[in-house]
């Protein structure tokens, strides 16, 4: 029970060590990879829409970046998400096999004690103490990216009408300035 105890805190360290010393490069790596999704799918759908003779392959190699962007912030989650499961799952297996003794003893108080014990050490891959890497966070980054690159088309496929605003503003203020001109 004590190899398993101090196993399991020795596996709480090395996640804790492995973030710590990766976080910086995990950090610039997902940042990196937002950006580089959200512009990408900008560029495919710029693409797309321009009249050139190769657009097809070029929204295609945009649309082939994206997705290998996207594919690797999910491996790197997936395998975060996937060992603190693992990890968990220890605590549920103990519960599981503790109920099985039906007499109290000293080996049955230390396999509660060392489950306590787990709830209070969770393994956790946390960058910089508030970016959690788990699929929630991998949710909201693509619905993050989702929304931002609605707003770039939106903006993007209507210049026009924002230029006449700004031009009959333009040409508004410049007439009003003209006729309160005194004439010598």
């Amino acid at each position: 029970m004590s190899i398993t105890r101090l196993t399991y805190l020795d596996i709480c360290d090395d996640c804790a060590t492995v973030t710590q010393l990766f976080q910086t490069q995990l950090f610039i790596n997902i940042v990196g990879n937002v950006f580089g999704v959200t512009f990408m799918m900008l560029s495919a759908f710029n693409t797309l829409m321009s009249e050139g003779a190769n657009t097809i392959r070029i929204t295609l190699y945009f649309l082939y970046d994206s997705l290998v962007r996207t594919l690797q912030m999910y491996f790197i989650i997936d395998v975060c998400h996937t060992t603190v499961e693992q990890a968990n799952s220890i605590n549920i297996t103990f519960q599981k096999k503790i109920n099985e003794f039906h007499q109290i003893n000293f080996t049955k108080r230390q396999v509660q004690l060392f489950i306590l014990e787990m709830l209070d050490h969770k393994i956790e891959f946390i960058i910089y103490g508030f970016i959690n890497l788990d699929f929630e966070m991998f949710v909201s980054i693509m619905g993050t990216i989702a929304t931002y690159l609605l707003i770039l088309v939106q903006l993007g496929s209507s210049p026009n009408p924002l230029e006449k605003t700004y031009n009959m503003t333009t040409i508004s203020t410049s007439a009003t300035y003209s006729t309160k001109v005194p004439s010598i």
